[in-house]
């Protein structure tokens, strides 16, 4: 009888034990930094949207393929400084994120280096500032560095030259971002004078006063028509532009923006912004891709558009999709040290076609290759403005193509919305 019971016990045991390990569920966990009160807040929406879509898709292919993984989504807000992204990486930690997705700009990344650094976890997110390229770090870069994008620019000059105005004047925000590219700037065109706000500016009285000032002076040696405007902002472009309306020389002339400026949502909100945009002709980059219309990169777009306000999205909100399944990729191979963990990452990054394309990336961690495109504001026929491309900068071929009479997905669904 005492035999019979200690059996019964062990088999007890051994179901407990068996039903245990078929239960276990392995979770990977990953941390989001998502600025909701910053300048970069109009992507919010789309971004968590993205987020959540990537972490769905996962959990339904392990669900799918019978394997006992689980991700789930860890996410903390940011106000878009690097104080306040150096404090959400510090509570994603605490909460066991493995892996962290984002911040968006370079400024918030700038704070979270020292937590990477100590924790020795990895960051994957859309900054692209040339300072922060650096090999071996915990960095990974989903979108090109940022000189890609200024040879982007200047093969675009080439195709339009002779329109391109003789003199530039800089505005841009006094960040990381701001400050590194309108150096770049200089470098592709005839910078006369660069005004510098600080960010989270909503008054732009005194910055418009400076700048006001000397694009009239260039007016008056050069012409209307041989001066120009290169604005590097992010969400704050929209109260630039519409209080820049009230000057009548900065409506003369031509502005271009960077690729915070690109797509920005906030400008076409604001009708006196949006008008601005449109009679200036304000031409903008942005890093993008043109994926065929069953890809993945169209799942994300149309999932923002549906959950959002319905504005287009631009690639920094489609972006986190693929940061997420490549963290989730990642984690899935159970590295030991940071070295092996950018082995992972390197391997991944050739091999890997997300929803935004081929991964590959540089030496720096940087992704290696991507085309940009450039954008106008444009009236549809009942009155609308939107953005519509208008060139594409082929990357693997080293030139810039009108968007006429060709076959661009980007531009077809951009028309038909």
């Amino acid at each position: 009888m005492v035999l019979i019971m200690n059996r019964l016990v062990v088999l007890l045991l051994a179901g407990i034990m068996l039903v245990s390990a078929v239960s276990a569920e392995k979770q990977i966990v990953i941390g989001a930094i998502i600025d909701e009160s910053g300048d970069t807040t109009s992507y919010a929406p789309g971004i968590e949207t993205a987020i959540n879509l990537a972490a769905s898709d996962l959990n339904d292919y392990y669900k799918k393929v019978n394997k006992t993984t689980t991700v789930v989504i860890k996410k903390e807000s940011s106000d878009g400084t690097s104080e306040s992204a150096a404090k959400a990486a510090e509570n994603l930690v605490s909460e066991g994120a493995q892996i962290i997705v984002g911040p968006t700009t370079s400024e918030e990344l700038s704070g979270c280096l020292p937590i990477l650094s100590r924790e020795k976890i990895l960051s994957i997110n859309p900054s692209s500032s040339i300072k922060l390229a650096i090999p071996g770090d915990q960095v990974i870069r989903l979108c090109p560095g940022d000189l890609s994008l200024v040879n982007a620019i200047a093969s675009y000059n080439t195709v339009i030259t002779g329109t391109i105005p003789q003199k530039t004047v800089v505005v841009s925000r006094g960040d990381l971002y701001g400050l590194d590219l309108s150096e770049k700037v200089k470098s592709i065109t005839q910078v006369s004078d660069t005004v510098i706000y600080s960010p989270r500016t909503r008054d732009f009285t005194s910055t418009l006063e400076k700048l006001n000032s000397s694009v009239s002076s260039l007016i008056d040696t050069y012409g209307e028509k041989n001066v120009c405007v290169f604005a590097i902002s992010i969400d704050e472009i929209s109260d630039l532009l519409a209080q820049a309306s009230a000057y009548p020389n900065l409506r003369k002339i031509q502005w271009s923006g960077m690729d915070g400026v690109a797509l920005n949502p906030t400008i076409l909100k604001n009708d006196t912004a949006a008008q601005f945009a449109y009679d200036t002709h304000l031409a903008t980059i942005s890093f993008n891709v043109a994926q065929p219309e069953d890809s993945n990169y169209w799942k994300v777009y149309d999932k923002i558009q549906a959950t959002t306000d319905g504005h287009q999205p631009c690639i920094y909100e489609i972006l986190p999709y693929d940061e997420v399944v490549m963290a989730a990729r990642i984690l899935e191979n159970n590295a030991s040290t940071l070295e092996d963990t950018l082995k992972i990452v390197d391997i991944l990054g050739n091999n890997m076609y997300g929803a935004t394309g081929w991964l590959k990336l540089d030496k720096n961690g940087d992704r290696e290759h991507g085309d940009y495109y450039f954008y106008l504001p444009q009236k549809g026929a009942d009155g609308t403005i939107k953005w519509v491309p208008c060139f594409a900068y082929l990357d693997g071929l080293n030139t810039t193509i009108p968007l006429i009479r060709v076959n661009n997905t980007l531009l077809e669904k951009t028309l038909a919305a």
